[in-house]
Formats: C-alpha cells, structure tokens, sequence
C-alpha cells in the first residue's frame, strides 16, 4: 500500500509536492483503518491532474527500466519543469513510503538530473511482535556512485558498487534486483508489480489480456462475462473469435502480451498461431435472433467499462496500487460510483488494494454528511495552477472544511479553488460580440 509520495521539478510542476493517503482521524470510518484505499484528484482542465499521476508512475518505470534499458551514454530520461529558467539544470526527485508484500514498512527516494543518479536511499521499519519499529534500518544509502550498504542488506554488493560505477544513471535498486538479491525484492516488486497506470480511453492496453483469458476460456473470463452481462449494456455473452486483424495491429498485440502480461512466444503462439487472428465478440439477444457483434459495433462505453472490469477484477486480488487518468471519462456516473466503491468496501477489496485517480465528476462528492459519502475530505485532492504556470497540488482537508461539508456543491461553486476560471463566459461573450460587429464591419 502506498502511504506518502512526494515529487520535485516535474512536468508542470516546479517545486515539491507532497501526497499521503493516510487518513484524517476525523474522517477515518475503521473500514481501513489508518491508510486510505482511494483518492479522487480534481482540478482544471490542464491544471496538473495527470502529470502527478505520471510522475508516480515514472518513478515505477525508472526502478523496473533503469538498469535493463540503455546504457552509460543515454542518461536519465525525465522532464524538467520547462516555465522557468534554469529548470532544466536543478534536479528532480521522488520520494515513497509504502507498505511491500512482506508487510514491512519501505521508505525510498532518489534524486537525479539528465545524466545520473546523484542520490539515491532504500530504508525499511522492522516488525517488533505486533507493531513496526520507530527507527528505520538502512538497507543502502548512495550519492553519485559511492554506495555504503546497511547490515540488513544481504547479497554480492561489490556487484552492486561495481554495477552503478559503470552505469552512473542507473538506479542501485533496480541493478540489485537484476542480480536477484533477495533483500530489495519486496521493495523492488512493489513498484514493478503493483502499480498499473492506465488511461481511460486507452482501452487497447487492456485488451491483450482480456483477449488472453476469452481465448483460453478461463473462470476470469466467465467472472467478466458476468459483470458485462449484469452491467445491462444488452450483451449476453463475450467470445473470442477469428477476425481479420492487420497485420501491424496484430504484432502491436502480441507485443504487449509479451511486455506488460508476461506472455512467453509459446502462449502467443497458442493464442494468435496456425494463422488465426482472434477478436473479442459481443453476443446482443434480440427478439427472434441473436447477433455477434465485432468491438468496432460497440460503443467506446462499452468498451471502456469492459476495460475497467477486467482492471478492478485482477487488481483487488492483490495489494495494488491502481492509477486512473480521467475515470469518468465514456462511463455513466452510476458505473463509476461503483467501481470506486469496490475498493472501499473489505468486502471486495479484501488486501486492501487502492485506486487513486483523477475526476470531474462532482456527484462522487455531492453528498454531505459522513453516513452517504462515497469520498470523505481526507481523500479529496486538488490541483491549481499557480500565476506563473506551475501546478500544485493540496488537499482539500488543508482548507479546514468541516466534517458535514457537502464536498461537491463548495467546489462546484468556486470555494476550494482548483476550477476553472470564473470569467471564461463572460471572455466568451465579449470575443462573440466583437467578431459579431466585426463581421457587421466587413460587410
């Protein structure tokens, strides 16, 4: 589970930002109690929103690719905050603490600029009986490429130490995983494995493996036939069909089969060999016949609710950490009240698997009172942009809102900040009004 993470000289955002998930005792209903299971991120149109999902998930990319992809001569690939002098040559960070698969307690950050890694620190809180301790055991601390290793870290260091002294812009977690030392490795797959970012319009990332389990006709499958079938878009059955597919689409398809699900050549071939391109097919029951509709019929709702299902149902079986870009975008409000619900309730969520994601949707914080809150204030989140075109990000808990505050109508109505500008309709009128008497001019 992740509990804080912060970030600096980032995309749209210059200086450090802070994030946590750890819940307000005010607000905190003991459902997980302590550490949230969700955030809402709300904001403007290109105020910041998906650039703080991204720099979480890039420093996930840069512990699991750091090592393996590139060498000496290619640097470190980041994008510096561009709106101000100088941005370019100061240095950008991440920083998280989260809870790893061992239940330990991992505190990790590193710093770095467009050639190396300059510092770099992985601790973690051992387990005394029944709580974690208060003082942190190192694991290894670096800066540049002198590294000294804590006693807890077991393993060849001077593999390590060698490693990160010929491959200055590699990060040393990433290079020990590689050479499997098995100390790192609950802090390693936390962000190797647990964190999935996805876009809600991308809905062709999912597809491979969903493409996967209806080829194969897995329980996973029958479960998403189900949750479609129960979602009421009029489809009774989901299939995996032959499909002429071209050929560029197709090895795009084995590809991410290969890179983001695992999938040796040997299961590819299973799935798409002996000349057989397959496609999902939607099964619609009419009155007198049925019909097997292609993915190019149906709606991208449709579509991108599929995608979500599957998402959510691999997720929650897991301690995950889900990144949604835009989740309201194609889905009715209803649908998305519920898939943020599934991670909020033990009952669905029973390893305490989050979803941070970013919104416009206000009905998810129209509510007031804590008994009907679907998102309490402690996880709601805002971003603004700052006079000199820099993003931050707050939460709203920092503007001292009340506990019974309807959340949605305060930020509807320009209270928190974090909209957009309340003058647009009136720019708006006054750029109509000249171009009408301009035309009238011209004539």
């Amino acid at each position: 589970m992740l509990i804080d993470f912060s970030f600096s000289n980032y995309r749209s955002f210059k200086d450090e930002q802070s994030f946590s998930m750890k819940r307000d005792s005010r607000f905190d209903n003991g459902s997980f109690p302590g550490i949230s299971t969700i955030a809402a991120i709300y904001g403007a149109n290109a105020s910041g929103k998906s650039n703080f999902l991204r720099a979480f998930s890039d420093m996930c990319h840069m512990v699991r690719g750091s090592y393996s992809q590139g060498n000496a001569d290619t640097g470190v690939s980041r994008t510096p905050f561009a709106l101000c002098a100088g941005a370019e040559r100061s240095d950008s960070m991440f920083f998280s603490e989260f809870l790893a698969e061992d239940r330990q307690r991992y505190q990790y950050w590193f710093r770095f600029n467009d050639r190396e890694i300059l510092e770099e620190h992985l601790t973690f809180y051992r387990w005394m009986g029944d709580r974690l301790s208060t003082h942190a055991t190192l694991l290894f601390a670096r800066e540049a490429t002198d590294i000294d290793f804590g006693t807890a870290f077991k393993g060849p260091r001077a593999q390590v130490r060698k490693t990160i002294e010929l491959r200055p812009n590699a990060l040393a977690l990433s290079a020990a995983a590689a050479a499997g030392i098995a100390s790192i490795q609950s802090a390693y797959s936390f962000f190797a494995s647990n964190v999935v970012f996805c876009d809600a319009l991308s809905f062709e990332s999912e597809q491979p493996f969903i493409l996967s389990q209806f080829s194969q006709e897995t329980t996973f499958a029958k479960h998403l036939t189900k949750l479609i079938r129960y979602a009421d878009f009029g489809i009774d059955n989901v299939v995996s069909a032959p499909a002429d597919i071209p050929e560029s689409l197709l090895e795009s398809i084995k590809n991410q089969m290969r890179e983001q699900f695992g999938a040796d050549d040997d299961k590819v071939e299973q799935i798409f060999g002996s000349g057989h391109q397959m496609q999902l097919r939607f099964e619609h029951v009419g009155d007198d016949r049925n019909a097997l509709l292609s993915m190019g019929d149906e709606s991208r709702g449709t579509l991108v609710a599929l995608s979500f299902f599957s998402l959510a149902l691999r997720q929650l079986t897991r301690a995950s950490v889900t990144l949604v870009d835009e989740i309201d975008t194609s889905l009715h409000p209803a649908l998305v009240q519920e898939l943020v619900a599934l991670f909020t309730d033990p009952e669905t969520n029973p390893h305490g698997a989050q979803l941070i994601f970013t919104t416009h949707d206000a009905s998810l914080i129209i509510a007031s009172g804590s008994e009907e809150r679907l998102i309490c204030p402690d996880q709601m989140w805002l971003v603004e942009k700052t006079a000199v075109g820099a993003s931050e990000l707050y939460p709203v808990t920092d503007l001292k809102v009340r506990r019974e505050e309807n959340l949605g109508r305060n930020y509807l109505n320009g209270v928190y900040g974090a909209i957009p500008k309340p003058s647009f309709h009136a720019m708006f009128a006054q750029i109509v009004n000249e171009e009408d008497t301009d035309g009238q001019e011209e004539s």
